[in-house]
């Protein structure tokens, strides 16, 4: 991500901030109108594929789940209109289940007129059209999706065919707004976005597992989040390498057993939960290098796990990013060396205290300190790789995370 994307971002991001910031609080009556949309959807293809107890469900969820979430606002905004759209959602059942397909689709249609009407009563068309506004709407449905997935899928199987269906109409409903708002986003993000969008309806269809499902629903929101400028937890940049190495390890072993879509799965967070944030560092000191590792993680490796090609292939491909890696590390140790002490100094001097030099934890190995006795700098804690032994030092949400992954113990 160059200077010139993310200066980008933030100039789009300010464009909307006010909007943006006068929504939030209206963002739970615009999700319930939105998860209202995906049960119309999933209730167009229950009657379609002539499935009454499936289209019952759907037909009967908006009344049954989300009006209550949207009575409050409706109540003090426009008593008339919230009298007719509560009849609307009450009778929808009846109007559609067992009724003549055209004659369901009318009722379908003024239900979809009416969500339209609430939404300009209670949110307003201008922060309707919001690109930010509507980006948080995408977020509240693909993870909402994710937990109706979760529900609903067991050893890939469906166990719960409505909370199947309720996740698949959410992503529908979200592609639709990002089909929206497309032109308007960076195009880099849109493009990610985009793709993880393809792979997650792609994924759900045909019942993947939940890691993976999670995988594309967390590339969506990380995009988003960039977009939106909302600041994420950043680890230390060493955690990021270690982490990247953890996933490719698991690559080569998942895709040795012939689980596929779960090499994928630790292929995609390689680079979307490490990589990503190692790539403004490593473009600092070699711009060419940094690219080329994004193309062998992001394109490369993930394209080859998608077309089936031998395990030597595979691993070959992950050596070679490895070396790579190594050489980005190398850089990025040398200029930390650089900038270190000025900027450590300097931050305590404004405090007006004092404190050690803290080094790197794999220097301090290599001066012959044992990795369970290195040192972290203040509010950092130590974690110890449990493949290799190696030590880490990270925010304590981190570490509570890595523990839980099973990647390493706190010291």
């Amino acid at each position: 991500m160059n200077k010139v994307i993310a200066m980008f971002a933030i100039l789009f991001t300010a464009g909307f901030s006010l909007a943006y910031a006068d929504g939030s609080e209206k963002e739970s009556f615009a999700s319930a109108l939105e998860e209202t949309l995906g049960h119309l959807h999933a209730l167009e293809l229950n009657l379609d594929d002539s499935k009454p107890d499936l289209a019952t469900a759907h037909a009967t969820h908006p009344i049954a789940e989300l009006y209550s979430t949207m009575k409050p606002e409706l109540q003090e905004h426009d008593k008339a209109f919230d009298a007719k759209f509560e009849s609307a959602l009450n009778g929808l059942a009846d109007k559609t289940i067992g009724k003549p397909r055209n004659d369901a689709q009318k009722a379908i249609d003024e239900v979809k007129d009416l969500v339209e009407q609430a939404r300009t009563i209670v949110v307003g068309e201008k922060l309707s059209s919001d690109s930010n506004f509507r980006l948080d709407l995408i977020k509240e449905l693909v993870e909402t999706a994710e937990s109706e997935y979760e529900e609903a899928i067991s050893d890939g199987k469906v166990k719960e065919m409505v909370e199947y269906q309720d996740g698949s109409a959410f992503v529908w409903r979200a592609q639709q707004i990002f089909y929206d708002i497309k032109a308007d986003l960076p195009q880099d993000k849109a493009s990610e976005i985009d793709e993880h969008m393809e792979e997650l309806t792609s994924s759900i269809k045909k019942m993947a597992s939940v890691t993976e499902v999670e995988t594309h629903v967390d590339g969506i929101v990380h995009e988003i989040d960039e977009i939106l400028g909302v600041e994420s937890e950043e680890a230390s940049l060493e955690t990021y390498f270690d982490g990247i190495e953890h996933h490719l390890a698991e690559v080569k072993e998942m895709y040795a057993k012939g689980e596929s879509d779960e090499a994928l799965s630790h292929a995609t967070k390689a680079y979307l939960d490490n990589y990503e944030f190692l790539e403004k560092p490593i473009a600092a000191q070699d711009k060419e290098l940094m690219e080329d590792l994004e193309v062998m993680m992001r394109e490369e490796l993930r394209d080859m796990i998608k077309q089936g090609v031998s395990k030597d292939k595979v691993n070959s491909q992950i050596d070679s990013v490895l070396e790579k890696l190594e050489k980005a590390e190398e850089l990025l140790s040398m200029e930390s060396d650089e900038v270190y002490d000025d900027d450590h100094d300097e931050e305590h001097n404004e405090k007006g205290l004092h404190a050690e030099h803290v080094t790197a934890p794999h220097k301090q190995v290599k001066s012959g300190i044992k990795a369970q006795d290195v040192q972290c700098g203040e509010y950092l804690e130590l974690v110890l790789k449990k493949s290799t032994g190696t030590p880490a030092c990270v925010k304590s949400e981190t570490a509570e995370k890595l523990v839980k992954l099973g990647w390493g113990t706190r010291q």
